[in-house]
């Protein structure tokens, strides 16, 4: 017999003999595993985007879990809010006076989002709206009507018709809410009282702007 295969034999009987003489594990004993425990993954929470809400009488912002709210009778407090959550403040324009008025408002505009104020950013504050976000800050009235909104969801709101440009019967302005404002006389309803809304405006069944405050008993 070859001296490897002598060998391989002595080493294959070494084997086997230190295989028997080994300690086998006690009944009922688990052998530890040797593949590694799997921990769980951490899954993390939804975060809810931050949104504006329109009112008929003010403005909220809600993020980071907080919600702060600015009345439109404070344009500063309106202008305020939105650069806080928009991170910027637009550079002011002055708008033209209408025929027959002399006025000295200024526009603020952001993309997508445009409020008008007295000069300097004073007095009374009214904000358009003709995009669903602005900066990703969702934009929707306190009544979950956003642009891009389809008609069925403003008249679900409560929507009337305010004014039907062509005349086919069908509005283009939709009133949403209704905010009785004393000392006021509405133009369109003779003998009562204005109203403030939000004015919703569509172009066929899809929602292109949100304005507030509009109300019935101003001309301008």
């Amino acid at each position: 017999m070859h001296r490897s295969v002598r060998l391989l034999l002595a080493l294959t009987a070494s084997a086997v003999l230190l295989t028997a003489c080994a300690p086998s594990a006690a009944p009922g004993t688990a052998t530890p595993s040797q593949t590694p425990a799997i921990e769980p993954s951490a899954t993390s929470t939804p975060v809810d985007p931050a949104q504006l809400v329109i009112g008929i009488d003010e403005i909220q912002y809600i993020g980071d879990g907080d919600t702060a709210a600015a009345s439109f009778d404070d344009a500063a407090s309106v202008l305020a809010l939105l650069e806080d959550a928009t991170g910027e403040l637009p550079t002011p324009t002055e708008l033209e006076s209408p025929p027959g008025y002399e006025i000295d408002d200024v526009r603020y505009d952001w993309s997508g989002l445009a409020v008008i104020t007295g000069p300097g950013g004073t007095g009374q504050a009214s904000v358009s709206v003709k995009a669903p976000d602005v900066d990703g800050v969702l934009i929707t009235t306190d009544d979950g009507i956003a642009v891009g909104s389809s008609r069925t969801d403003v008249v679900i709101a409560g929507g009337w018709d305010v004014w039907d440009e062509d005349g086919d019967g069908i509005a283009e302005q939709v009133g949403v809410g209704h905010q009785e404002v004393e000392g006021t006389t509405s133009l369109s309803r003779p003998g009562e009282a204005g109203i403030m809304f939000v004015l919703v405006s569509l172009d066929g069944d899809l929602v292109t702007e949100i304005q507030s405050p509009s109300n019935d008993f101003s001309d301008l």
